[in-house]
């Protein structure tokens, strides 16, 4: 790991932020209580007490100094973040739009794939107008971000929605274990997507 764009503020946050303990404590209760001959393990109980101690004073230690730290510290500019990842987005879909604009004309032309204009058409725009969205997002940042945390509520909703019929479809046997499990992984993995951008 590299340190060098961390300040040392930042790095002495880090330091006193994780200080818990556990692995002292660990540490010293791994410690058995009689040796292999049966007798008692020397200075355990002593041991014992002077991990506690480390752990308290650590403790204490985090608590005092921690606040002083963090005063005046803002931290990471999520709005800053999060205009940079919507512009990035916004550039992306102008070009995957270039692209498929290209496609579309590509396979109005081709002979060999003979495809009905109008589902190519129906198709395209549907792709198409997902990704105008995001791009002209670009400009008005706030309604794009309005937009799409309730085209992600929409999603989540419609997805539980299919997740409870897939149970019901289950118990009234109309279909198989091995698809009911099929069916919920397909549902995991796009709840998990839908999740993972709402953060």
């Amino acid at each position: 790991m590299e340190f060098g764009n961390y300040s040392l503020k930042e790095l002495w946050i880090a330091s006193f932020a994780g200080v818990r303990g556990a692995i002292t404590l660990a540490g010293v209760l791994s410690i058995p209580l009689l040796l292999s001959t049966g007798e008692p393990f020397p200075a355990r109980y002593e041991l014992v007490f002077i991990a506690t101690g480390v752990i308290l004073l650590s403790l204490l230690v985090g608590v005092i100094i921690l606040p002083i730290l963090l005063r005046g510290y803002d931290g990471i500019d999520k709005s800053s973040h999060r205009r940079e990842l919507q512009n990035a987005r916004a550039v992306m879909a102008s070009v995957a739009i270039e692209s498929l604009h290209k496609m579309e004309s590509r396979l109005e032309n081709d002979t060999n794939e003979n495809i009905d204009p109008e589902l190519l058409k129906e198709v395209s725009l549907r792709i198409i107008g997902n990704l105008r969205r995001r791009a002209e997002g670009k400009n008005d940042m706030e309604h794009a971000l309005f937009a799409e945390n309730l085209e992600r509520r929409f999603r989540l909703t419609a997805l539980r929605a299919e997740r409870a019929e897939v149970y019901h479809l289950r118990a009234t046997q109309q279909i198989s274990n091995e698809i009911m499990q099929k069916l919920l992984h397909d549902l995991d993995l796009l709840e998990a997507l839908l999740v993972t951008k709402e953060e």
